[in-house]
């Protein structure tokens, strides 16, 4: 069985399907320890994921789950699935420009190396995303930065195809 994590064209770490494939693309800042070919026969790759690194990789995983799991109230369960059929992590931009999917810039460090377009439309109030086409840039996500009230409004967003249902321009 392939592992999830593997390197992409550019050596740089990944999880989950390939950045090309997928229908959503994550990047973050750090990845984390990867869990072993043994960790995920016993445990599964993101069980294993979240055992390996803690309550802190819960959190992220969890609100990746609640963006794109095509159902909400199914989210737990497609937590430890979505890496294997249409979610990938990657920690570098390099190539972002190239992917079709829909990519999340996550947390200040990220959008300090892909600036956000001036003409972005602003998710949330408080907490903030800025969304355009097919890029997101979003807060870290945990949930002092990225609260359910924002979870919610970024997937009426990626559910409506002109991605202005809860977003506003500036």
């Amino acid at each position: 069985m392939p592992t999830l994590m593997e390197k992409n064209v550019s050596s740089q770490p990944m999880m989950g399907v390939c950045p090309r494939q997928a229908e959503y693309v994550f990047v973050l800042p750090n990845p984390p320890i990867m869990p072993t070919s043994k960790d995920e026969q016993q445990l599964g790759y993101v069980p294993a994921l979240i055992a390996l690194n803690g309550n802190h990789w819960r959190k992220i995983v969890t609100i990746i789950a609640k963006l794109t799991a095509p159902e909400l109230d199914l989210w737990r369960q497609w937590r430890d699935e979505m890496l294997t059929n249409n979610v990938a992590i990657v920690f570098s931009t390099e190539h972002t420009d190239k992917l079709t999917g829909r990519v999340f810039f996550v947390g200040n460090e990220v959008r300090g190396q892909v600036p956000v377009p001036d003409k972005a439309l602003v998710c949330g109030e408080r907490h903030i995303a800025f969304v355009t086409n097919n890029r997101i840039w979003c807060p870290y996500l945990d949930y002092r930065q990225f609260p359910n009230v924002l979870v919610d409004e970024l997937r009426q967003s990626i559910q409506n195809p002109s991605l202005e249902s809860a977003c506003f321009t500036c």
